[in-house]
């Protein structure tokens, strides 16, 4: 940042720090007339990363499951724990790496390191002290202990050792019983034949169930499964790149150590390693004994497991607030890989038996839903799938064209899960998406229904929420500033700066209001835009890239009949002209609905989708 931006910014009370909402108001209110401050601001916004000073106010989601933490007085004797850290830790002051973890804390305000568990596992561990450590903490002892002279909390993060987080990640990858039952033994065994002895199969068998496990995981070898697990059992946040620097401090290795340490952990043999770092295999194999014993890894799979959960930790406890999930999912989430290394993520609802209802989300919200409506789709013999377009949430951004992509992707969805044909339901920025899959795929569109479809032409004019009408317009005008304010938004899913911006986003329509009334819908409208923009923002861009860069609905030669949704609270009905062309086209428009429909008119909706007559919204 220049020396004039970082003047301007401190000068400006309307960019006070303290105040995210207010310099995003801004950005928006200007995009009218001044254009070029809007501009102007966006980028003094994005650039604000080079002040270590600056909050940005991202929040992670953290399962419950993956964590142990405590609070250690000034002599290092557990003044508050939860279960899990008692545990694994009995008696923490006889442990002299967790007396020298806490002392680098209380010295430095925070310190990264390994800790050896009462049953020999070492564990990645962090500590700190000040604000950034007292967001951990939850109990009103555990307050009173921290606020103690020299008082430090310590959190370990061990997804890995969690069976439910681990049959999760397995479950979400499709591994079947004993696919599965391999694989999670093979997190920590120290070899094949041992991990298929605790799995109860024999080696033969195990080797061609191994192979099975690492096609579906998208792994190119068996150390590859170890770091697939860890990272979909890793909290779903933005865990900025390991590098030798933070390895080192991490893990206690030296510079060249922690080097080979992430290239082994990558997936490299040590002569890819060697190769890579232009150093001598022999000096590789050196290093690398010295790394396993550092860490007390017993192989280079098990350093994978290490250096995913290190990086994981050290991206968690530098965000604003984490965000603590237990339980099971609504859904089960699942991952599939794709073509040069992507990921593609979804939620299937079920029942398998069901009709198969593919339901996207939005811009920024819809990554699951509404518990009613997938009850009301469920109650009409339907099965909701959302998938995570390239670039939202897990799945990976896109690696080219993102419609083709997006269209590939929903493409291989249907045909791994073996379905003929589909229904189809987009609201808002999903629409394009959806199109691109009907217009490859015509035949297998049984129904499609658009909600509040983004037109070729924006918005109308009369549309009722202002925020989004002029953010609306300014990405339509100024292309240039998309990416930058998708930035700025995964920057900003702190839970009460989302709570915030909902309500005035969506506060002048008074069905969206009455829905945010609701702690539950709030809950989980945040927990969905944390979630979309947990890892990147990409989707978010390109998406919005599409429609600015003139976006016409594409020729769908059959298939349908297609149902275009107005919801009557956000203004008048749009033109209808851009979609005439889609088979069987019809139109409806709920009445009293505005932009949280899915919420507030779960009935109506599911007829639709299930292609019952037109439901009157309730009165």
């Amino acid at each position: 940042m220049s020396t004039e931006s970082v003047r301007l910014r401190r000068a400006d009370p309307a960019s006070s720090l303290s105040s995210p909402a207010q310099l995003l108001r801004r950005a928006w209110g200007r995009s009218g007339q001044g254009s070029c401050e809007a501009s102007r601001l966006v980028d003094e916004l994005l650039h604000t990363e080079a002040d270590e000073g600056f909050d940005f106010g991202a929040a992670a989601l953290v399962p419950e499951e993956a964590l142990a933490i405590a609070v250690l007085s000034a002599r290092n004797t557990v003044a508050a724990a939860d279960t899990a850290f008692a545990q694994a830790f009995p008696d923490p002051g006889a442990i002299p790496d967790l007396r020298r973890l806490a002392e680098r804390a209380r010295r430095t305000g925070s310190a990264l390191g390994l800790l050896e568990a009462a049953d020999g596992a070492p564990l990645t561990a962090w500590m700190g002290r000040g604000p950034g450590a007292a967001r951990w903490v939850r109990s009103d002892t555990a307050r009173a202990a921290l606020a103690r002279p020299g008082a430090v909390v310590a959190l370990v993060f061990a997804p890995s050792r969690s069976g439910e987080l681990a049959g999760r990640a397995s479950a979400a990858f499709g591994l079947t019983p004993i696919e599965a039952r391999l694989a999670e033994a093979f997190l920590f065994a120290p070899t094949l034949e041992i991990a298929a002895a605790q799995a109860g199969i024999g080696h033969a068998t195990a080797r061609d169930v191994l192979a099975r496990v690492m096609a579906k995981t998208g792994a190119a070898r068996s150390g590859d499964v170890v770091r697939a697990l860890a990272e979909v059992m890793s909290a779903v946040h933005e865990a900025p790149p390991m590098t030798p620097d933070r390895l080192s401090e991490a893990l206690g290795l030296t510079q060249a150590e922690a080097g080979v340490a992430l290239a082994l952990a990558g997936g490299a043999t040590q002569r890819e390693a060697a190769q890579a770092l232009g150093l001598q295999p022999e000096t590789v194999r050196t290093y690398a004994k010295s790394v396993l014993a550092k860490t007390g890894a017993p192989r280079a799979k098990d350093l994978a497991r290490l250096v995913a959960e290190a990086g994981a930790l050290s991206g968690l406890v530098a965000v604003a607030e984490p965000v603590f999930t237990s339980g099971d999912p609504p859904a089960s989430l699942r991952l599939m890989p794709r073509p040069g290394g992507r990921r593609l993520a979804f939620l299937d609802y079920g029942p398998a038996a069901g009709r198969p209802a593919i339901v996207f989300h939005g811009f920024t919200a819809g990554r699951s839903l509404p518990p009613r409506l997938a009850a009301a789709l469920q109650a009409r013999g339907l099965r909701p799938i959302v998938p995570q377009r390239p670039g939202f949430g897990l799945t990976s951004p896109a690696g080219g064209d993102y419609l083709a992509d997006a269209a590939d992707d929903l493409e291989a969805l249907v045909t791994a899960l073996g379905l003929r044909e589909v229904a189809l339901f987009a609201r808002d920025g999903g629409t394009a998406a959806a199109l691109a899959f009907a217009a490859a795929n015509p035949g297998r569109i049984w129904r499609g229904v658009l909600l509040n479809p983004r037109s070729p032409r924006g918005l109308s004019p009369s549309h009722r929420s202002g925020p989004v009408k002029r953010m609306t317009r300014m990405l339509l005008d100024q292309p240039h500033l998309i990416s930058g304010l998708g930035e700025l938004i995964r920057r900003r899913t702190r839970s009460d700066f989302l709570e915030a911006a909902l309500h005035e986003t969506l506060g002048a329509i008074p069905a969206d209001r009455g829905a945010l009334a609701d702690r539950a819908v709030r809950a989980q409208l945040v927990r969905d835009i944390q979630a979309h923009f947990a890892h990147t923002s990409a989707g978010y861009a390109a998406e919005h890239a599409v429609y600015a860069q003139g976006w016409r609905v594409p020729q769908v030669g059959a298939g349908g009949p297609w149902t275009l949704v107005h919801t009557g609270a956000l203004g008048d009905e749009p033109p209808r002209d851009p979609w005439l062309q889609l088979p069987g086209a019809s139109f409806h428009t709920l009445e009293g609905a505005g932009v949280l429909a899915q919420f507030t008119h779960p009935d109506q909706l599911g007829a639709l989708i299930a292609g019952e007559p037109y439901l009157a919204p309730a009165i």
